[in-house]
């Protein structure tokens, strides 16, 4: 199942250059969703991934800890010591790489190094996925004939707009207020007024 909607209307025979164009039609259709939507519990059931996992596999990233890797000594040096990790630890670790070399003594030094996965990136998923962060954003339905006149706004005129409410609530009007602009003029700063 190709999760790109171009890709897999490609894949069933829609030429390159409507392929954009079709899978954004075919992924509106509600029959192709309850599709997708059953191909991916199907997925989902057969790889084994619950929700369960994802979160418990993100909080071992989310709340890594580097003293579980490195030893710090007396003297103040670091080692990486991996032989006293807690259990499932490693799954935090992204990387790890030996290089080893010759000193001018002719002594062979092994150099290990680890990165861990992103703990910010976790983190926030996590977040996420427990609704900790409530995503905002704004969806305006302009008419063509306001479009003209947002087009020559900067951006701050354009917050000044938004900010003025000059947009009706369209749920709240009836057929003859439809028929109305939904933009009423925005005084603005011309240059002649600076």
């Amino acid at each position: 199942m190709d999760l790109n909607a171009s890709r897999a209307a490609r894949d069933v025979g829609y030429a390159a250059k409507s392929a954009s164009a079709e899978g954004s039609r075919l992924i509106a259709n509600p029959e192709v969703q309850a599709e997708i939507t059953r191909q991916r519990a199907i997925l989902a059931e057969q790889s084994n991934v619950t929700p369960e996992k994802i979160v418990a596999e993100l909080a071992v990233i989310a709340f890594s800890d580097l003293g579980d890797y490195i030893r710090i000594h007396p003297d103040g040096t670091a080692s990486i010591e991996l032989g006293n990790m807690p259990p499932g630890a490693t799954r935090a670790i992204a990387s790890l790489n030996t290089d080893t070399s010759r000193t001018a003594a002719d002594k062979q030094v092994t150099k290990l190094r680890f990165k861990l996965h992103d703990k910010h990136a976790a983190l926030v998923s996590l977040a996420k996925i427990l609704g900790m962060f409530q995503e905002s954003s704004v969806n305006l339905t302009i008419e063509s004939h306001d479009s003209t006149k947002l087009a020559v706004l900067s951006t701050e005129d354009l917050r000044r707009v938004l900010d003025s409410g000059v947009f009706d609530n369209q749920a709240d009007t009836d057929a003859e207020d439809a028929e109305r602009p939904c933009l009423r003029e925005v005084n603005t700063p011309s240059e002649s007024d600076e």
